[in-house]
């Protein structure tokens, strides 16, 4: 007979994967009750789940007590954005300098790696573990408004092809303009990611009723 999943690691699993598909709308209450009862779990280790999730940023507590799916506007998106440019920025500087100006080859042979592992790569090839952290936090903050990024720029996956490439290239300045470019654009059209976040969360919710 097969054993059952550990109930936690269930519900933050499942908890985990609806909130960075932007499963829950902005700002909407994330009732436990109504989380155990999806998922055929009593509700101890739906709290201990969510309260797991506000460490990663996924969810926040609410102001008078329980849980909300993260509120954005566009000064929040645009500053999170602008973080992991930073967060991005700081990791090239420390690997150029410990590359005399150049990229490591754990970076520039990596080929068929697409844009996100390639940058998870840069981070953690930095050894700075606090920073990694930050970049990994402001990852999941921003992972909901994935979806919406692609419908609003239809051409988002040849952008991110052709930043990834550039890894290839090893030329540090042209990666640091291409990264600097493609964040840009997406904190200049921050009302835009919300707006269609917002759609998202309302289709979801009809698919629901």
């Amino acid at each position: 007979m097969t054993r059952r999943r550990d109930p936690f690691m269930l519900a933050l699993d499942n908890i985990r994967e609806r909130a960075r598909r932007g499963g829950y709308p902005a700002g909407s209450p994330v009732v436990i009750i109504d989380e155990a009862r999806r998922l055929g779990l009593s509700t101890t280790p739906v709290r201990e789940a969510l309260a797991w999730l506000c460490g990663e940023g996924l969810i926040e507590r609410g102001p008078l007590g329980g849980f909300l799916a993260p509120r954005l506007d566009a000064t929040v998106v645009r500053d999170r954005f602008a973080f992991r440019l930073h967060c991005l920025a700081a990791s090239l500087d420390i690997v150029a300098d410990l590359q005399d100006g150049s990229l490591p080859t754990s970076l520039i042979v990596s080929q068929g790696l697409n844009l996100a592992e390639r940058l998870d790569i840069l981070v953690r090839s930095a050894g700075n573990q606090v920073l990694f952290d930050a970049f990994e936090r402001i990852g999941n903050q921003l992972l909901p408004l994935t979806a919406a990024e692609r419908r609003l720029f239809p051409d988002h996956e040849d952008e991110a092809g052709a930043v990834a490439r550039l890894f290839e290239d090893g030329a540090v300045s042209d990666l640091r303009a291409s990264l600097v470019g493609y964040h840009q654009r997406r904190m200049e059209a921050a009302s835009l990611l919300i707006l269609e976040r917002e759609a998202e969360g309302l289709r979801a919710l009809s698919q629901e009723a």
